[in-house]
């Protein structure tokens, strides 16, 4: 028998080769099930005892499945980790779902199962309509759209209710977008490229659940009731701009799915304040939300339930209607439950009638927000929060961004998403992002910034709208850190991972 020359046993030993891996492929996927679909949405596991808030390297945190006490009432939590009942699936013919998603004031911490909005609705409109709540403590809109792609999606809804308000417009110690990169191992490195590279393997899959991932969900920051330092440093949990992208994301996926929107615009205790006749009166800081919650219910057609105006016209006052400053008593969640379960017997939506109607035809364009505080600072603290509160306000565009960065993004290839440009400290590991915009259409973009110091930029083509993920491209531009004073034209280049600086266009 002739012997192989060298191209030959090369080619040969590459199909052996091969061949084995693709046969280990298939056990893999056939005998590793648990661990593939641990990998891909862990679910949350029951604990005894704190905490109750287990980390979660795709969520942040989540919730233990169990029964506990919380502030004198019993709060049943189902296997999926969501509040209430155990969700039959597939769902029952015949059976109408809404899903709600936002944090503790949809939740209801404080009160009942059965007094929660959600649960209250469903009781009213009877025999076959079910609620599902997929309301976590503290989440924001990047957790809500991560927990929807994981879990929520597969209960079958018929509406989504969006209630995501107070956790994304908080300030706080952290950044949701910059925390979940982190916490899922997509930082901007070759270990985290060569992860992306590799996890359409069910072998890396299942090793990297076992070697990194199923530890790293245990030592993952565990919450109480908030995560963060408290301590001010003049940036929201989700920008405004990434808060309207993540509002648009839900509904847009929603309508794709057949699942029809509904808004749930929540109310705090300082709705109840006396509006003031002085012009220079401080302005709030979760406005700006609120506008843009009302401009994607109206740019989709959808219904947005005025929880301010149904408890301002209610008749009671404010310490009936909340537990502290913006959670709802009973109470509170009763006077909820009307509003929406009057706009779904009015769509006659139990028996299928619908409830969405035609969009303004407004299309999702660049915001700003006159409250981000001076960059990173940390002197002269302020007590601005945009968790509802006393104290937590402060005078319209006091803290407005006092420098503006532009430039454009350029790519050959048909882009899969919108791409995201931060401005982020230079040379740190996991670096304090200044600021952030969405480039328009056209690449065009404008980073506004409450701080003249020099940063480095970085991007990546959010292919759905849920922040960093293995899925979406990162590009970290190479060069020094531009001074934001130098002026001139940024051109950023994704497919080189290069900058330029030069005249506008």
């Amino acid at each position: 028998m002739a012997r192989l020359k060298l191209p030959q046993k090369l080619l040969f030993t590459a199909l052996i080769s091969t061949g084995i891996w693709l046969g280990l492929e298939g056990f893999v996927n056939t005998f590793y099930q648990p661990e593939l679909k641990a990998w891909a949405a862990p679910p949350p596991a029951a604990q005894q005892g704190a905490p109750n808030l287990p980390g979660s390297p795709w969520l942040m945190w989540e919730i233990a499945p169990g029964v506990r006490r919380e502030q004198g009432v019993e709060v049943h939590i189902n296997s999926l980790g969501l509040r209430g009942p155990e969700i039959v699936s597939p769902k029952p013919p015949g059976t109408r779902r809404f899903l709600t998603t936002g944090d503790s004031s949809i939740f209801g911490f404080g009160v009942a199962d059965d007094a929660v909005f959600s649960s209250v609705v469903a009781t009213s409109l009877g025999e076959g309509v079910e609620a599902v709540c997929g309301a976590i403590p503290g989440y924001s809109s990047f957790q809500s759209l991560n927990l929807l792609s994981m879990r929520l999606w597969d209960t079958e809804p018929d509406l989504l209710i969006i209630g995501n308000l107070w956790s994304d417009n908080n300030f706080d110690g952290f950044v949701d977008k910059e925390m979940l990169a982190i916490y899922a191992g997509q930082e901007d490195s070759i270990l985290g490229l060569a992860g992306r590279m590799l996890e359409q393997s069910a072998i890396y899959r299942v090793a990297d659940w076992k070697l990194r991932v199923r530890d790293r969900a245990q030592k993952v920051r565990k919450v109480g009731w908030m995560l963060g330092t408290g301590e001010q440093v003049g940036l929201r949990r989700v920008e405004i701009n990434d808060y309207a992208q993540n509002l648009e994301s839900m509904a847009s996926e929603a309508r794709r799915r057949g699942v029809e929107v509904m808004f749930l615009m929540l109310s705090n205790e300082e709705d109840f304040a006396p509006a003031s006749t002085d012009p220079g009166a401080t302005a709030k800081a979760w406005a700006p939300y609120r506008d843009v919650m009302r401009a994607t219910a109206a740019r989709h057609g959808a219904q947005l339930i005025d929880v301010p105006s149904i408890f301002q016209a209610s008749g009671f006052t404010s310490d009936e209607i909340f537990l502290d400053q913006m959670h709802p008593t009973a109470l509170g969640h009763k006077l909820i439950a009307e509003g929406i379960s009057s706009a779904l017997q009015a769509a006659n939506w139990a028996e299928g009638g619908p409830m969405m109607g035609d969009g303004d035809g407004s299309q999702l364009g660049p915001l700003q927000d006159p409250f981000i505080r001076q960059g990173n600072s940390t002197s002269g603290k302020s007590s601005v929060s945009g968790k509802p509160g006393r104290g937590s306000s402060m005078q319209a565009g006091a803290a407005a961004a006092r420098t503006t960065m532009r430039g454009t993004v350029h790519t050959a290839k048909p882009l899969e998403g919108p791409v995201q440009i931060d401005a982020i400290e230079p040379g740190v590991s996991a670096p304090q992002v200044i600021g952030s915009a969405t480039a328009a259409a056209d690449g065009s973009f404008e980073l506004h910034l409450a701080s003249s110091d020099p940063v480095s930029l970085r991007a990546f083509v959010d292919k759905d709208g849920d922040g960093p993920s293995a899925s979406d491209t990162h590009v970290a531009f190479s060069g020094d850190p531009v001074d934001p004073q130098a002026g001139g034209h940024i051109y950023l280049d994704l497919d080189s991972a290069s900058m330029r600086i030069g005249d506008a266009p």
